[in-house]
């Protein structure tokens, strides 16, 4: 089974594509007027690979949350190659992607996206053979999501953090988790296997063109006016 699956919700984009178990990628970081670049990506990936995109039996697309401008235009482009080729789409969040790129064994992981004005999109994960999420989708500031995290760590024996927000306030974790696990990033290998994983894994969840939405977690017009939880 070929896969193709893109993800533009962050400050790099990424494209990963798997042939026969073998999983090319190619990552670029997103400027504001390069998103253009995913075409050639996905081009440059299809001809490393010796495919056409009519060879594609399944395409995935991170729809968010994160980067307004970046989830519309990886899904309008994905959802345009779907329709186009007649190929079924799988959609995927960014935050569980983030959690599947984690291989460690973790009592409890929060994971925290940049979502800018001090404010994070942020879920927690268990791993136990599995990684499941247990609790919602959030976006809120970085104080109300360590706050709320006190009450459900009280019980865990193992306390981690993963996301490009940690970086940015990892001071702040440390103060209220002074003996939590930072997790480092990880490289776009890790990713590129991460999304094709998703991918696989949800392939019984196969939407068409017409079907498949976005996931904002801000208003409409990009501002924050309150913390807002998705299920």
């Amino acid at each position: 089974m070929n896969l193709l699956s893109v993800d533009t919700t962050s400050r790099e984009m990424t494209v990963a594509l798997s042939k026969q178990g073998g999983v090319f990628s190619k990552t670029k970081s997103i400027g504001l007027n390069n998103y253009e670049n995913i075409i050639s990506l996905i081009e440059n990936l299809l001809k490393r690979a010796a495919l056409k995109i009519s060879q594609i039996d399944i395409l995935g697309v991170c729809v968010g949350p994160g980067s307004f401008t970046g989830i519309r235009i990886g899904l309008s482009t994905l959802k345009a190659l779907a329709y186009a080729n007649n190929i079924p789409i799988v959609e995927f969040k960014s935050l569980d992607l983030d959690a599947s790129m984690i291989k460690e064994r973790f009592g409890l992981l929060c994971v925290m996206r940049d979502a800018r004005r001090n404010n994070v999109y942020t879920a927690l994960y268990s791993k136990n053979r599995a990684i499941n999420r247990i609790s919602n989708y959030s976006l809120c500031s970085v104080s109300e999501a360590l706050n709320k995290l006190k009450k459900i760590a009280k019980s865990k024996k193992s306390l981690s953090f993963y996301g490009d927000a940690v970086y940015c306030y990892d001071t702040d974790i440390k103060r209220v988790f002074p003996d939590a696990k930072i997790l480092l990033k990880k490289n776009n290998q890790y990713k590129a296997n991460a999304m094709i994983s998703m991918v696989r894994d949800n392939t019984r969840k196969k939407f068409n063109a017409f079907t498949i939405k976005p996931f904002y977690m801000y208003p409409r017009d990009c501002q924050v006016r309150k913390t807002k939880k998705i299920k």
